[in-house]
């Protein structure tokens, strides 16, 4: 690893001993740590960990453990059926010292490719509300498709400029991560394109940029509401530098203590040349993860609800493709006001405030297509089922030669009636098929 000459310097005057900065370049070449988080709207962490057998807890995220490359996760079916979430562990951290509740508004600012959103909804337990937003349009689709992988029925997906959010929602959320972009020093280990994107005054043209992005998001923090700001960087100027900036300009707000001895962190000044005590730290020569940094800030006043907004309007919804399909198919229909959008229909999520104007990818659940006289069930639909909501149901075991033919795309006979059934492995959907004269014509995506 060829790490350049001004990152070393500088890291060099943040250790406070040369002995901790030789212990720190030598964590680099090292191998890194892989982890796994389960996805409990589907499965337990418990059970999770039972399924997999010797996997060890990740210190600092309860749904989280660690696994060897060895460990094909990504090609086990139970991944593509959602149960869990592929995530460098350190990626954990921030959401679980935010510390999200059931019922609670949440605000993922940053939020492709998805790990903390779906992290996040996970905590909420299908209730309150997610808005996960990203500002590039090129990053959708992968955080789309985790959001649909995990089973998400209560998030809103939307592609915006943080200052267009902040005019929006005013005061609205109870809880906010700001997983801001940064220079990704704490990713040199695992991704070598990194360290090529890195130079000099990097850092500095962030600062500007994360500040204007933590600005922004303050302004949607309901009062006694958190706010996490996390980075994958050692950098103090894109870390401490812009919390001190903010604390000074926004006497609104106060730095929560992170307990650092529950979560297995470092205080975010132990031994080095930094002042934030209340922030952490993980780093790669201490813990077992890369490199990030975690702080929580929280607005002062007096306990009252967070502010809110008109809820979207609706219009007359009254799909007759999709009531045949719901009569012959739904066992359980889902329970969600619905919106037809040319000819795409959406679950709402129980909470959905106005974003009229704004740009949504997502609203709750796609449902699926009406054209041609019929309703297409989507795959995102299928992941948002379980087994008790769909009348006709494949559940194979994940061995069976079956659930690898589903997911290539592949056509084969298969003993179901014709029409649409919610293949499943494990008593997990992996999505829909469409049966004809008893062959299974491939997966819908």
């Amino acid at each position: 690893m060829n790490l350049p000459q001004d990152f070393v310097a500088n890291m060099e005057r943040l250790f406070a001993s040369p002995d901790e900065a030789a212990e720190f370049f030598a964590s680099l070449k090292k191998p890194r740590h892989y982890g796994i988080r389960a996805n409990e709207l589907k499965i337990s962490a418990r059970d999770l960990a039972a399924l997999f057998g010797n996997i060890q807890p990740v210190p600092w995220c309860r749904q989280g453990f660690y696994y060897t490359d060895s460990l094909p996760a990504s090609k086990n079916p139970l991944y593509r059926a959602g149960l869990y979430y592929i995530q460098e562990p350190s990626a954990m951290s921030a959401a679980a010292v935010l510390d999200v509740q059931p019922g609670e508004r949440v605000l993922d600012l940053c939020a492709s490719p998805g790990g903390k959103s779906t992290q996040m909804a996970s905590a909420l337990g299908g209730r309150g509300l997610l808005v996960a937003n990203d500002i590039n349009y090129g990053r959708m689709p992968q955080l789309v498709r985790n959001m649909e992988m995990a089973g998400v029925k209560n998030a809103m997906i939307l592609c915006e400029k943080p200052a267009r959010l902040a005019e929006r929602f005013p005061g609205y959320f109870q809880k906010i991560l700001v997983d801001a972009p940064c220079s990704g020093e704490g990713m040199f280990r695992k991704d070598p394109e990194a360290i090529a994107a890195w130079d000099k005054n990097k850092s500095a043209r962030l600062f500007a940029i994360q500040r204007d992005i933590l600005r922004h998001a303050a302004k949607m923090l309901a009062v006694c509401g958190f706010l996490a700001y996390s980075t994958c960087t050692f950098a103090p100027t894109e870390n401490e530098d812009v919390i001190e900036d903010f604390l000074e300009s926004h006497p609104d707000f106060d730095s929560v203590r992170i307990n650092h001895r529950h979560f297995g962190f470092d205080a975010a000044n132990a031994g080095l040349n930094t002042s934030n005590a209340h922030a952490a730290r993980i780093w790669p020569h201490r813990h077992r993860g890369e490199g990030h940094f975690i702080a929580l800030l929280r607005r002062k006043g007096h306990t009252g609800p967070p502010r809110d907004i008109k809820e979207y309007p609706l219009p007359k919804f009254s799909n007759r493709h999709f009531y045949e399909f719901s009569e012959r198919y739904f066992t359980n229909r889902p329970d969600a006001k619905i919106l037809e959008h040319r000819g795409n229909l959406y679950a709402l999520p129980h909470i959905c405030p106005d974003v009229t104007g704004l740009n949504i990818v997502r609203l709750g659940v796609h449902l699926g297509e009406s054209k041609k006289g019929l309703f297409a069930p989507s795959y995102a639909l299928a992941m948002s089922l379980g087994l008790a909501d769909f009348a006709e149901i494949i559940d194979l075991p994940p061995e069976d030669a079956g659930v690898a033919a589903y997911l290539g795309g592949q056509t084969f006979e298969i003993a179901a009636p014709d029409g649409y059934s919610l293949f499943c492995v494990a008593g997990h959907p992996l999505g829909f098929a469409k049966i004809l004269n008893g062959r299974l014509k491939g997966r819908i995506l």
